[in-house]
């Protein structure tokens, strides 16, 4: 049975540590959610370890100074885990092929992106230039393609100030369903648990806070962890008995 709580202070103290989703949960993309800052306040006033988790496929350090620049001061988190990360530690090539959202700088030196699929040892998919870029020209984009591509943030849906667009896992889908090799790095997939954990020390009683049942509530059930879902971000507006699967704690916001 879900349970419903009206804020984090009900069930904080029930918890060694917390996976804290980026997008959605702490931020939009442009600002803080209302209540972001005071729940990570007090849950370090309370002296709980907070991982910031995120499907991003930059790594951890750009994600780190964004959290940061939007005003959570950085003792408030004890790091930031990102799918790019995950995955560029994990990788052993020298050359890729990016698909990534255009002036973005993903900081995966020394790889080397270049220009077509032939020069390239795997397919990266980081990012998203949706809507500009539409899923039928993704597809045009691909034909004859057999590149093993990493996809290195499972995320179907990116939130935009025009609306939710297509975001690399949609890309990475589509792919996949043209038969092409993925592997997939990030929530819902194991790698960026296990990871997490590790950095936490793995505490008993972790609590996974996401705004989407596909990743967060999926991702943090399959690792064996505790769940609560807030109804923001790509959740905003979704009934409870749409939310599969089903979290253990279910939120209006995230706010203390």
């Amino acid at each position: 049975m879900t349970r419903r709580i009206s804020g984090l202070s009900e069930i904080a103290r029930d918890f060694d540590a917390m996976l804290i989703d980026q997008f959605g949960v702490i931020h939009d993309g442009q600002n803080l959610y209302p209540g972001a800052a005071k729940a990570l306040a007090e849950l370090h006033a309370l002296k709980i370890p907070v991982i910031v988790m995120t499907n991003s496929g930059k790594r951890a350090a750009p994600n780190t100074r964004r959290v940061v620049r939007m005003g959570i001061p950085r003792d408030h988190f004890l790091a930031c885990v990102s799918s790019g990360e995950v995955a560029f530690q994990a990788l052993d090539v020298k050359t890729a092929w990016l698909v990534g959202k255009d002036g973005e700088d993903y900081a995966f030196d020394p790889i080397r992106f270049v220009a077509s699929p032939q020069e390239a040892e795997v397919m990266l998919i980081l990012g998203s230039n949706a809507p500009r870029v539409s899923l039928d020209q993704y597809r045009a984009m691909f034909e004859g393609v057999s590149l093993p591509a990493f996809c290195c943030n499972p995320d179907k849906w990116m939130i935009t100030p025009s609306g939710l667009q297509p975001a690399p896992g949609a890309i990475a889908a589509l792919y996949e369903s043209m038969g092409g090799k993925v592997t997939w790095i990030g929530k819902p997939h194991p790698g960026i648990y296990r990871h997490s954990l590790e950095i936490l020390g793995h505490p008993k009683r972790v609590l996974c806070i996401g705004d989407s049942a596909e990743h967060d509530v999926a991702g943090g059930r399959a690792a064996g962890l505790s769940t609560l879902l807030v109804q923001q971000g790509v959740s905003a507006g979704v009934d409870e008995p749409e939310l599969h699967p089903a979290p253990d704690f279910i939120a209006t916001d995230f706010g203390w």
